[in-house]
C-alpha cells in the first residue's frame, strides 16, 4: 500500500500533489479557512481517526500550507495546540514535461487582519 511521501523527504511537487489528492488532507484544508481548531475538533467534526489527523497536520505543517496559530494550556497542564491555513493560494502548472508548483503564503497585511478580528469578537 502506498502511503505517499515518506516523513524524511523535504517536500517536493509529488509531496504537495499527494497532499492535493487525498481528501481528508482537502477536508482539512477547507475545514481551517479562516478558522483556528485542535486536532480533536478536526478528528470530531471531519470523522477521521485522531492518529490519522495528526499525521495530516503534521504533513501540510512541512509544505506550510498550515500552522499552529496558537497553543492553549488544558486544565489538566498539557499544551494544545490550534491550526489554522497559512497559505492563500496554491498554483500548478505542467509545461515541457515539468510540474511547477507555487504557494502563496498569507501576506503580513492578512496576516494581521486575522489577528485583529480575532480581538474583535
Amino acid at each position: 500500500m502506498n502511503n505517499g511521501p515518506t516523513e524524511k523527504d523535504s517536500p517536493t511537487e509529488k509531496d504537495i500533489l499527494f497532499i492535493l489528492t487525498d481528501e481528508s488532507s482537502l477536508q482539512i484544508i477547507k475545514l481551517l479557512d479562516k478558522k483556528q481548531l485542535s486536532a480533536q475538533m478536526i478528528s470530531s467534526t471531519l470523522n477521521i481517526p485522531l492518529s490519522s489527523t495528526y499525521r495530516k497536520i503534521k504533513k501540510l505543517e512541512q509544505l506550510k500550507i498550515i500552522k499552529v496559530a496558537k497553543v492553549v494550556r488544558t486544565l489538566d497542564g498539557l499544551d494544545q495546540s490550534f491550526y489554522t491555513l497559512w497559505m492563500k493560494e496554491i498554483k500548478i502548472s505542467y509545461r515541457d514535461h515539468k510540474f511547477s508548483i507555487n504557494i502563496r503564503l498569507l501576506s503580513s497585511d492578512e496576516k494581521i487582519v486575522r489577528l485583529w478580528q480575532k480581538f474583535k469578537s
